[in-house]
């Protein structure tokens, strides 16, 4: 049966859409949706910073969650982990709990890093703060390196070690 589109335009006497009625329940709404990229961000939290490296929720399909990983070894370690990883996902996103009946474990390693590429490393990249070479900080950080590594007589891998160190000394501050 063909509608008309003056169903669908929003109504000035109601103030809001006018939705044919057999359509009005049939959709969810958003409050009963779940925003799925909120658990891919909050993965690394729920799996841990080692298997989150290497792990990535892919979806929900018919109660069942979808781990993507990149080695068979990880998604094994993870399928021992199930209910603890459960629990986490219901205590995070407590939405979950009548949507996900049992997780499942798939590896693909080329599928997993298109995954990781697209969700993971623009959320970590935003976080990353790069320090000026020109900064207070940045100058004080190479002083205590070049005092630390002054022994080396190799000027490239003196180099490398003042920039690891910059690095590792920034990321705990």
């Amino acid at each position: 049966m063909l509608k008309k589109l003056s169903q669908f335009i929003e109504s000035k006497d109601a103030g809001q859409n006018s939705y044919p009625k057999e359509k009005s329940g049939a959709k969810k709404t958003t409050q009963d949706g779940f925003d799925f990229l909120a658990l891919i961000r909050g993965w690394k939290e729920i799996a841990g910073a080692k298997l989150s490296e290497h792990t990535i929720p892919l979806k929900n399909q018919n109660g069942t969650l979808i781990i993507l990983s990149n080695h068979s070894a990880f998604a094994n370690e993870l399928s021992f982990m199930e209910l603890p990883l459960k629990k986490k996902i219901f205590e995070k996103f407590p939405a979950l709990e009548k949507q996900i009946l049992s997780i499942k474990f798939i590896v693909d390693s080329t599928h997993f890093s298109k995954q990781y590429e697209q969700f993971i490393t623009p959320v970590e990249k935003k976080n990353v703060q790069v320090l000026h070479p020109h900064s207070p900080e940045f100058k004080r950080l190479k002083k205590e390196a070049e005092e630390l590594f002054f022994d080396l007589n190799d000027n490239e891998l003196k180099e490398k070690m003042i920039s690891l160190y910059i690095q590792s000394t920034k990321k705990l501050h």
